[in-house]
């Protein structure tokens, strides 16, 4: 198991090389190395919650944008529990997240996902969402796959530094949110939690996303009212 492990890192490692580095080719060199259509890395940030940082498609990205705009699912859960959750069919989402599976009415899904947890030692970072074209549960090996990218995946950023750091910088869409939050903030007088929260409630009332609601307030495009 060691030596398939060893040659998995370099696999993974030359993949993410080759895809030029940074956080946005860990999801293209997790499909290349793992049997899994797509990817998506989701990071957990204070207050904001957790927020897509990579998808390797726009179906991923919009999945990962419900979870964001709504604040659970299967990265959420995993991040939270510290342990792999799986949605072995998207239909269950329903029954387990109504929220995220609201988020997601006009999205066609199909298939399954299985979200691994990120994490440094009980600090929480986020979730690596997986996603295969086949409903049912991974295999194993599948499993402890990628388990094992998903602690290069938390090595990579807890070590980054210099130009290396900056590939793996917080995204624009993440940015818009926090800022966005604070503009709200300040013109309510509320503490920056409930800011964030309004932002969560005025996209999820109005079906759009997060990023969304974040990038016309920023653009002073929309404004927050009081309540």
């Amino acid at each position: 198991m060691g030596t398939q492990f060893d040659q998995l890192t370099g696999q993974f490692l030359r993949a993410v090389r080759d895809a030029g580095g940074g956080l946005a080719a860990v999801c293209d060199a997790c499909v290349r190395v793992l049997p899994v259509r797509r990817a998506a890395i989701v990071l957990h940030e204070i207050d904001a919650g957790m927020q897509p940082w990579c998808a390797s498609d726009d179906f991923a990205d919009q999945v990962e944008r419900a979870q964001a705009t709504v604040g659970e699912g299967p990265a959420v859960s995993a991040s939270a529990h510290g342990t792999p959750v799986t949605i072995a069919d998207f239909t269950s989402v329903y029954e387990r997240w109504p929220g995220f599976a609201e988020a997601l009415a006009g999205v066609a899904v199909s298939g399954s996902l299985f979200a691994v947890p990120l994490r440094l030692g009980p600090l929480p970072l986020g979730a690596m969402d997986l996603y295969r074209d086949t409903a049912g549960r991974p295999g194993p090996r599948l499993l402890a796959a990628a388990l094992h990218i998903a602690d290069l995946v938390t090595a990579s950023l807890v070590l980054a530094s210099g130009d290396e750091a900056r590939q793996w910088a917080q995204p624009l869409s993440s940015r818009w949110i926090h800022q966005a939050a604070a503009m709200t903030s300040g013109e309510l007088g509320i503490d920056i939690a409930d800011a964030y929260a309004r932002l969560r409630g005025y996209a999820f009332i109005n079906s759009l996303s997060l990023v969304e609601v974040a990038h016309r307030v920023v653009e002073r495009e929309l404004r927050i009212e009081p309540v």
